[in-house]
């Protein structure tokens, strides 16, 4: 009974009707005495007279004798409720009222009365403009109550109508609901939901445009509008109007059509004056507006039980000190006895002595300074009698730690503090902590064109953008950049742009009095040794952040040790941590780094920590691939390259996927080192490019390993290594073939094979001959395929590799029997499903798949579908999105050969996303599919959309058979 439960009496509608007394389920006996029930609850505690209830259930079929008939109901009715109410009268809720009967039960829960309430608070919110995310979990709530169809299986003209009423409400609540999905845009699955609901309840305009519109929304514009024009006959004259304004909208392409973003609220206008000791304000100041607003809160708190006190970090340049001002500046009339500001220099090496700045401040209030007295402890204690009952507002601009602000703390209620440090101040009691981190692109952009001039920017929009993103988004970098620009009219933005595309970009980010490399060096001189080396050697990966593991490989240290070292940079705001465990550098963070690395790091020491890196990369991929796969030592390793690593330890498929996902990037870096690197030899590299391919084989992840490939081979033959040049040649035709690009997968597969000629390379010659037989299944050449694929079995066979086997007997299979070759193919498809099942998760998936595909060759569809679904499930959730896309398609399939035309259309829709992210192959496949299927319900503009889709995609990729097959469909349209 969705979310209800309780310890009292229960009762369901929304769906066959029960009843609870706490976690016992009543019984409530025949379907005529459940529908007397039902009529009862719907009249929510009113009298209803017998008649009533005769008609009601009965309807013109009355029983000969029907008051007693009702009698008899309510006796049985009473039975069963007298679980709940016992031998006390007072507890039984049904009761005799006149000629009628009643159900009187204030306490009890009732699922379709919770239901109305969940509607009503849904329809007050919308009423109130509330967020849209808060309406629809509302009626994602009410939606979770229903179990199924109302009264289901009660008979009589009042279970009808109570049905009829219900499912008309849940419909018109679930298009609600879509259409806040569809504003929002944040579901995947929305067309799939959406195309579903209109198939089953045609004729609803709401159903319509919220499929046209989410159909737009994901990029599929001729769909969006053929649905407009299927659903139109089944459309009344006076419900085409909002569709048919949708449809102009959508030929106009409307940005408003897009899901919206959170409404940015507008900057604060400036209305404040220079107080005493603030700095003068940028005039250019830009954005921030979240945190200003932010500090602006924590200022307007002044004058409780206690100082209020801001720590502002973030790295050097980022704008702490703008920022910190601006604040400040706003909030003067809050503080109408002054404000005090202090530079505490904190990265400097010889930092001011509190003494010294507490000084200052009590020259700054009048405090004669023959009565200054010489301890800072004293200072301080006078600096906070100065202040008592008076409201102050204290700016500590670069402070070194937390003992170096304390003593300048006030004591007064009414004065607040803001401080900054390049340091997390985390040693400071009850403070607001508050890290600031670069600027949104947009606003960077503002603040160089606040520089520069908007000519001059509109002028080179494209070059302008290059420069803040050179920049890092670093204001101090925008900032120094658009000086140049602004001091030099004939230095153009795109001639900057050119300077900043190189590694010695630090270099031109100087305007003759700041540059952003001084700032860093500020920060970086103050590093003890071990320090220094954990920020230096951490740049040496270009990747975005890195594991605490591999920094610890990186370090050579352990990892307790390198997390107290990453965090301490973190604290500096030397690195940042996007994530648990994960640590990275800023842009131009990370080139300062680099230049340190290569002036002080020697090159054997940097050779040395790339060979850790790569050792260990390698030894976490081979553990990944065995978890997810329970791959063989044959597969784990193609050219047999040790390692010294043990490497991170894997539990499950799940967490391989993960795992191998998160660390792309740093693998890539790892694989890019060495092949940069001569002193390292590049079998591991080109190994570990092959095991990302392995465990996650997605488009996104794909065409990343191409280029790795490519450049591996490259390396390899300049070198003369020839295992790795077999191995690279074999992952990049491989790679080449899974994002559809055949002609060049199979040149580069040709050329692995022939470099495969000692035993070295024998395991690298049979997965390569199993892409070779791929290549051409797709071309429709079976019997080459299955020469190829029985070729590659029978060498994972001597090698006693049984998942590789497995695998290989899947494509053979197939092939065969395209041939006709049933039998041996259901024979080779069964064995690959028994080898693979015992290698893990994914390969027990994949073997399913193959097993499935198979099946419906050899004319069993329905156990095809079975182990498509289940293939499909289990791909889902172990993340493998280019499986779960191919058996979603056959399921789709089969479900439209047998005619089971929503289905189909429901399990392709499913998987369709996750097709465009992986595969075009698989997409064009489920274009037709869908098309098919959408012939077969008589909705023929979509059909025909959804046909020419994948016409276009198959004729790109060279895929002439199925381009054929699509045509002829196409042509029985007229």
């Amino acid at each position: 009974m969705g979310d209800m439960g309780g310890a009292g009496l229960r009762f369901g509608l929304l769906g066959p009707l029960r009843a609870w007394y706490g976690e016992q389920e009543l019984e409530l006996g025949r379907p005529q005495q459940r529908a007397v029930l039902a009529v009862l609850l719907d009249a929510a505690g009113r009298a209803v007279a017998v008649p009533v209830l005769v008609e009601g259930v009965w309807g013109g079929a009355a029983p000969a004798d029907p008051r007693k008939a009702v009698q008899l109901a309510v006796s049985r009715l009473r039975t069963a409720f007298r679980t709940y109410a016992g031998d006390d009268p007072e507890r039984m809720p049904l009761v005799r009222v006149g000629d009628g009967y009643a159900l009187r039960a204030p306490e009890a829960e009732v699922d379709a009365a919770a239901w109305q309430a969940l509607l009503a608070e849904a329809a007050e919110l919308r009423r109130a403009d509330a967020p849209p995310r808060q309406v629809r979990e509302v009626l994602r709530d009410a939606q979770r109550l229903w179990a199924g169809e109302p009264l289901a299986g009660l008979p009589g003209p009042h279970a009808e109508a109570v049905r009829a009423r219900l499912a008309e409400q849940r419909i018109s609540a679930k298009e609600t609901q879509l259409e806040l999905d569809v504003e929002l845009g944040d579901r995947t699955d929305l067309t799939a939901e959406a195309a579903a609901l209109a198939l089953e309840h045609p004729g609803r305009p709401r159903l319509t445009t919220v499929l046209m519109r989410a159909l737009y929304q994901a990029g599929r514009k001729a769909e969006a509008l053929a649905v407009y024009e299927d659903a139109r006959p089944t459309l009344a004259s006076d419900e085409q109007a909002a569709p048919a304004e949708l449809q102009l909208r959508i030929l106009r392409e409307d940005a408003s059509l897009l899901p919206f973003g959170p409404a940015v609220p507008e900057p604060a206008t400036d209305t404040w004056q220079a107080p005493d000791q603030l700095p003068t304000a940028l005039p250019d100041f830009t954005g921030r507006v979240e945190e200003v607003e932010t500090l602006a809160d924590r200022l307007s708190g002044a004058g409780g039980r206690a100082v209020v006190v801001s720590a502002l970090d973030g790295m050097g340049g980022v704008g702490k000190t703008s920022l910190a001002v601006h604040v400040a500046r706003q909030a003067r009339e809050r503080f109408p006895d002054g404000q005090l500001f202090a530079d505490l220099r904190g990265a400097d090496h010889a930092p001011p002595d509190p003494g010294t700045v507490l000084a200052g401040f009590l020259r700054a209030l009048g405090v004669d300074p023959a009565e200054i007295p010489p301890d800072t402890g004293e200072r301080s204690a006078l600096f906070r009698s100065a202040l008592a009952g008076r409201r102050v507002l204290l700016v500590l601009d670069n402070a070194a730690d937390s003992g170096h602000v304390e003593p300048l703390l006030p004591g007064s209620a009414g004065c607040a503090v803001l401080i900054t440090s390049r340091h997390r101040l985390t040693g400071l009691a009850g403070a607001h902590q508050l890290r600031l981190d670069t600027l949104p692109p947009a606003q960077a952009l503002e603040l160089l064109t606040r520089i520069v001039g908007a000519e001059r920017v509109a002028a080179e929009p494209a070059a302008a953008e290059e420069v803040v993103r050179a920049c890092g988004l670093l204001p101090l970098a925008v900032r120094i950049a658009a000086s140049r620009l602004a001091a030099d009219p004939s230095l153009t933005l795109a001639a900057l742009a050119e300077g900043l595309r190189h590694e010695h970009r630090l270099a031109e980010l100087s305007d003759g009095e700041r540059t952003v490399e001084a700032t860093f060096a500020l920060s970086y001189h103050r590093l003890d040794p071990e320090l220094a080396r954990a920020f230096r050697l951490l740049s040496l990966p270009d990747a975005p952040d890195v594991p605490l593991s591999c920094a610890a490989a990186l370090l050579d240290r352990t990892e307790d040790q390198t997390d107290l070292l990453l965090e301490e940079l973190v604290d500096l705001n030397l690195l940042h941590s996007p994530r648990f465990g994960r640590y990275g550098f800023h842009d131009l963070v990370r080139a300062y780094a680099r230049g340190r690395l290569a002036d002080e790091e020697r090159a054997a020491d940097r050779t040395a920590a790339t060979d850790r890196l790569l050792d260990f990369c390698l030894a976490t991929a081979r553990s990944a691939d065995q978890a997810a796969r329970k791959a063989e030592p044959a597969e784990l390793s193609l050219l047999g390259a040790p390692v010294a690593s043990p490497g991170r330890a894997i539990a499950d498929g799940a967490e391989a996927v993960r795992w191998m996902r998160d660390q792309a990037e740093v693998n890539a870096a790892a694989i890019a080192l060495s092949c940069a690197d001569p002193a390292l030899p590049l079998d591991r590299a080109a190994e570990l490019a092959d095991r990302m391919g392995a465990v996650i084989p997605e488009r996104t992840q794909t065409g990343v390993i191409v280029d790795l490939a490519g450049r591996l081979a490259r390396e390899a033959e300049a070198r003369g290594e020839h295992g790795p040049h077999a191995l690279a040649r074999y992952l990049r035709g491989s790679m080449l073939w899974h994002i559809n690009r055949y002609t060049e997968s199979q040149e580069e597969i040709r050329r692995a094979v022939e470099l495969c000629t000692d035993e070295r390379t024998e395991r690298v010659l049979a997965k390569a001959l199993i892409t070779l037989g791929s290549n051409a299944r797709v071309h429709g050449r079976y019997a080459e395929a299955a020469e190829h694929a029985g070729r590659a079995a029978d060498l994972f066979h001597r090698l006693g590799a049984q998942r590789a086997e497995g695998s290989a007997l899947g494509e053979f299979a197939f092939s065969a029997a395209q041939t006709g070759r049933r039998a041996e193919a259901r024979d080779a498809a069964e064995r690959c499903a028994h080898l693979m099942s015992a290698s893990g998760p994914v390969s027990a998936a994949i073997g399913r798949y193959y097993l499935a595909r198979v099946l419906r060759l050899c004319g069993d569809p329905e156990a095809a579908l079975t182990h498509a679904v289940g293939a499909r499930e289990e791909f889902t959730t172990l993340q493998v999105t280019v499986f779960a896309a191919a058996a979603g398609d056959l399921a789709a399939r089969i479900h439209a050969e047998a005619g089971r035309w929503l289905l189909a259309v429901d399990a392709a829709e499913a998987v369709l996303p996750l097709a465009r992210r992986t595969s075009a192959a698989l997409e064009a496949a489920l274009l037709r599919t869908l098309g098919t299927a959408l012939t077969g319900l008589g909705r023929p503009r979509q059909a025909r959309a959804l046909l020419t889709e994948a016409l276009e995609v198959y004729r790109r990729l060279g895929l002439d058979e199925d381009a054929a097959q699509v045509e002829e469909q196409l042509a029985r349209f007229g």
